[in-house]
């Protein structure tokens, strides 16, 4: 996260550039880079409630198990930082990448999730600097994938079951205040939406045999909202309101509170029934 810049709607703008910016560098590779994260939510879900915004960007990178990187070069992407202007926020840090826009500068994150090396930096083929953090759980995204358009640039997101996947996951295991909130502001404005595609998009994307560590913890992570006390609500309800939501802070409580429980509900069902089969 970038301390310099706060989560704002003009940050998520300025990030928004950012992104493009790399996008238009990297040219036909840009299908290669999976936004996820804090730009995401608002092309998933509409939402008369306004979101916080983000002052970062999350690309998730597939690079394969480790005896199957040999063939890979990412060169192109670390010519294509340079030549948008992006530096590496520290000497030593070859996962973030920074460029100033408009005074403010915008922090690009680039994550993998392998078995490999956990919670450590993992240097790319073909690259001198650029690198990628290994976090446990953004994984799924990779399998639900589709074409936007972001500040006008063709890009590359994950859909609402490989970001609530990841952001889950994410939000239980690092329990940072973003990610409970992006987590449930796209469930209360699915649910809003009468769609309810969440549980659904999620279940098709996450084996509950295969990944359990990741199905437990996604259903561990709703239940930070089992009531309007509960940890989860009150993060929501108070960053609801520092993004300019007009609803008295119980009842915004309470909407996480149902919309997250209600997705619950749904999501366990269905996991029970992959787990145990036809």
């Amino acid at each position: 996260m970038n301390a310099s810049a706060p989560r704002s709607r003009d940050a998520r703008a300025l990030a928004e550039a950012g992104f493009a910016a790399l996008l238009k560098a990297v040219g036909p590779n840009r299908g290669r880079l999976l936004l996820i994260g804090g730009l995401v939510p608002e092309h998933l879900v509409h939402s008369d409630e306004p979101h916080q915004g983000t002052n970062d960007v999350d690309i998730l990178l597939d690079i394969g198990l480790v005896y199957d990187r040999d063939g890979l070069d990412f060169a192109w992407l670390e010519q294509a930082l340079e030549t948008a202007g992006f530096v590496t926020s520290t000497p030593n840090t070859g996962w973030r990448w920074l460029k100033e826009i408009s005074g403010f500068p915008i922090q690009v994150e680039f994550l993998v999730d392998v078995p490999d090396n956990l919670d450590q930096e993992i240097a790319l083929p073909g690259a001198e600097t650029l690198g990628a953090k290994n976090l446990r759980g953004p994984g799924p995204a990779l399998r639900d994938v589709h074409d936007m358009v972001v500040a006008g640039e063709r890009a590359t997101v994950t859909g609402i079951g490989g970001y609530l996947s990841a952001k889950g996951a994410s939000a239980y295991w690092r329990r940072a205040d973003k990610d409970l909130y992006d987590f449930a502001w796209v469930l209360v404005a699915d649910l809003r939406s009468g769609e309810r595609r969440a549980a659904k998009a999620v279940q098709r994307v996450l084996d509950p045999l295969t990944e359990r560590d990741r199905a437990d913890a996604l259903l561990a992570v709703c239940d930070l909202f089992s009531g309007p006390g509960a940890v989860g609500a009150t993060t929501y309800a108070r960053l609801s309101i520092a993004a300019g939501g007009v609803d008295a802070s119980e009842n915004l409580a309470l909407d996480a509170v149902v919309a997250v429980g209600a997705f619950r509900a749904e999501l366990a069902a269905l996991l029970d029934d992959r787990r145990v089969g036809p």
